[in-house]
C-alpha cells in the first residue's frame, strides 16, 4: 500500500551528487530509504538482522522491488552508504515527509510541543578512561586510534566533582564502583556519548533525542541528536528556530511553544517573546517571584522594606554557578537604627541584601499565563502529545539503543525513525480518507472447509508438519471418495 500511496522517485536527486557516474552500480538511493523505513517499521536496530529478515519476507522484497531470485544488497553495504551520506540528506527526506503530512492536513503547525529522551550510545561505562589532566598528551598513542581528550572543567567544577565523590564514598564505604563524570572521564568508542542519568535509573552513555511535535495529529516536525551532558534549556532555542524554519519553509506558521519545567530558563522567556512565539514553560521551584515583607516596583527597579526604606539596584553580577543576578541594597543609615536589623539583615552584614534574576519580568509574565485556564489546558497538552510520541519511538520504532556512533550517526537513525513514525500516521489517515477498499473473494472449495473442520477438531496447529501433510492426505482420500 504505501509503495502505491508515495513516490519514492523523490529521493534519487537528493542523493546523486554522492553517487559515481561510473565504476560499478550502487545501491538504490529509493531502496535505501526503503531499507532504512522497513527496519524501523519493524522494530529493528541492526542492519544484520535487517537483511536477514528481508531475505525471508516476501512483503519486505515486494516492497524493496526484488523478486525471490534475486539477491538483496549486503549488510555492509547498507551500513557504508549511511556512512557516507551527510546528515543533511536525511534531514531533507524527513522534510519531505512532514510536507506530505502537511498536505493531508495532519499539521496545524501554530502549537509545538517540545521534549527530550535519552536514547542508550553504542558504547560500554565499563571502557571508560579518564581524560588528561592540564592538557598533556599521551605518551605514544597508537596509530590510528583517537588522541585522549584533555580535563577542560574550571578547578572550581573539579573542587565540585571531588566533594561530591567523598561524600559517596563516605555513605557507602563498601560499595564497589567506579566514580565517573563527563569532565573527567571519555569512551575511546564514542568520544561524543556523553554520560547520563534520571533519578532511580543507573547512568548510561547516551544522546539526547530531542523532539517537536504538532499537537493536532501528534506528528513529528523536528527531531534531532544532542549531546547529553547539557540541560534541556540549552537546546530549546535551537529546537524552536529549526521547527520554525521547516515550517515557514512548507508554508505554516509557528506561534506557540509548549514544553516541560526542564526547558525553563529566563534567556529562554526573553527569546522566545522576541520571536513573537507564546511560550508555556513551567519554571522551576527555585524562582520566587515575591520577597516575604518586601515589595517590588518595576517603575523604579526597587524594593521597598516592611519599615518603608527603599532597597536600589546596586550591580549586576555572576554567581559561582555561572548565573547572572541582580543585587538590591538598603542604605547602612537605615539599616542601623531600624529595630529588625538583626532578624532582616543578620549580625555581620551592615545593611540587607536582596538579589534575583534579571528576567523577572519574563518569568512573572511566564506564571502569569500559565495560571490562567489555557495555561493549564496546555501544560495537560504537553503530557499527552509529546510523551506518548517519545515512547511510541522507544518501544516500537528501533530506538532503545543507537548502534551506529558519533552524534551524526545518531542522528541519521533519529531522522529515519521520525520518518517511519509520520509515515505510519500518512497512510493511517490516507486509508481513513479513501475509505476502506473491500475486495469481493470467491466462495471456497467444499474440500478447504472439510480440511478447516477436520483441523480444528485434530488441533493440528500445534502439530509437526509431517502430522499435518499426514492429515491433508487422509482428508484428500476421504473427500475423492464421496464426492
Amino acid at each position: 500500500m504505501i509503495d502505491h500511496s508515495i513516490d519514492f522517485s523523490f529521493f534519487r536527486p537528493l542523493f546523486a551528487p554522492f553517487y559515481s557516474a561510473g565504476d560499478r552500480p550502487s545501491l538504490d538511493p529509493v531502496v535505501f530509504v526503503k531499507l532504512l523505513l522497513v527496519e524501523h517499521f519493524e522494530n529493528i536496530t541492526s542492519d544484520r538482522k535487517l537483511l536477514e529478515l528481508a531475505q525471508l519476507h516476501l512483503g519486505i522484497r515486494a516492497f524493496l522491488g526484488y523478486d525471490l531470485a534475486q539477491p538483496l544488497p549486503w549488510h555492509s553495504t547498507l551500513s557504508r552508504t549511511r556512512q557516507r551520506l551527510p546528515v543533511s540528506v536525511f534531514e531533507t527526506c524527513f522534510t519531505h515527509i512532514v510536507g506530505l503530512c502537511i498536505q493531508r492536513g495532519l499539521v496545524s503547525g501554530h502549537t509545538q510541543v517540545l521534549d527530550s529522551a535519552y536514547i542508550k550510545a553504542n558504547a560500554s561505562m565499563s571502557r571508560l578512561k579518564p581524560k588528561l589532566a592540564g592538557g598533556a598528551m599521551e605518551a605514544s598513542p597508537t596509530k590510528g586510534t583517537a588522541q585522549t581528550p584533555p580535563i577542560t572543567a574550571t578547578p572550581y567544577r573539579l573542587r565540585h566533582i571531588e566533594r561530591y565523590h567523598a561524600a559517596i564514598r563516605k555513605a557507602a564505604p563498601k560499595k564497589a564502583g567506579q566514580l565517573v563524570s563527563n569532565l573527567t572521564h571519555y569512551s575511546p568508542s564514542d568520544p561524543e556519548a556523553r554520560i547520563a542519568f534520571k533519578s532511580g535509573k543507573p547512568r548510561q552513555l547516551a544522546y539526547t533525542a530531542s523532539v517537536s511535535v504538532d499537537s493536532a495529529r501528534h506528528v513529528i516536525t523536528h527531531i534531532h541528536a544532542d549531546l547529553a551532558d547539557w540541560r534541556d534549556s540549552r537546546y530549546l532555542l535551537a529546537i524552536v528556530d529549526s521547527t520554525q524554519q521547516r515550517l515557514k519553509t512548507l508554508g505554516m506558521g509557528m506561534t506557540t511553544v509548549v514544553a516541560d519545567a526542564g526547558y525553563y530558563s529566563g534567556e529562554n522567556y526573553e527569546q522566545l517573546e522576541a520571536r513573537g512565539l507564546t511560550g508555556y514553560i513551567q519554571a522551576h521551584g527555585m524562582y520566587k517571584a515575591e520577597r516575604a515583607g518586601f515589595t517590588y516596583h518595576a517603575d523604579s527597579d526597587s524594593y521597598i522594606c516592611p519599615q518603608g526604606k527603599q532597597l536600589t539596584f546596586h550591580k549586576l553580577f555572576v554567581d559561582p554557578q555561572g548565573n547572572a543576578k541582580k543585587r538590591y541594597m538598603a542604605k547602612a543609615a537605615d539599616c542601623k537604627i531600624c529595630p529588625m536589623r538583626e532578624q532582616c539583615k543578620g549580625k555581620k552584614a551592615k545593611e540587607k541584601r536582596l538579589h534575583h534574576t534579571p528576567y523577572k519580568a519574563q518569568y512573572d509574565r511566564m506564571l502569569e499565563r500559565l495560571a490562567t485556564r489555557v495555561g493549564k489546558r496546555m501544560l495537560r497538552l504537553r503530557a499527552a502529545t509529546v510523551e506518548p510520541v517519545l515512547g511510541s519511538l522507544i518501544t516500537y520504532y528501533g530506538l532503545r539503543h543507537l548502534s551506529k556512533k558519533g552524534q551524526a550517526g545518531a542522528a541519521k537513525v533519529l531522522y529515519a525513525a521520525a520518518m517511519a513514525y509520520n509515515l505510519k500516521k500518512w497512510l493511517y489517515f490516507n486509508a481513513l480518507q479513501q475509505g476502506s477498499q473491500v475486495i469481493a473473494l470467491p466462495l471456497p472449495d467444499p474440500f478447504c472447509w472439510l480440511l478447516l473442520y477436520f483441523c480444528n477438531s485434530h488441533s493440528f496447529y500445534d502439530k509437526p508438519l509431517v502430522k499435518v501433510i499426514q492429515l491433508v492426505r487422509r482428508v484428500q482420500l476421504f473427500y475423492s471418495a464421496y464426492v
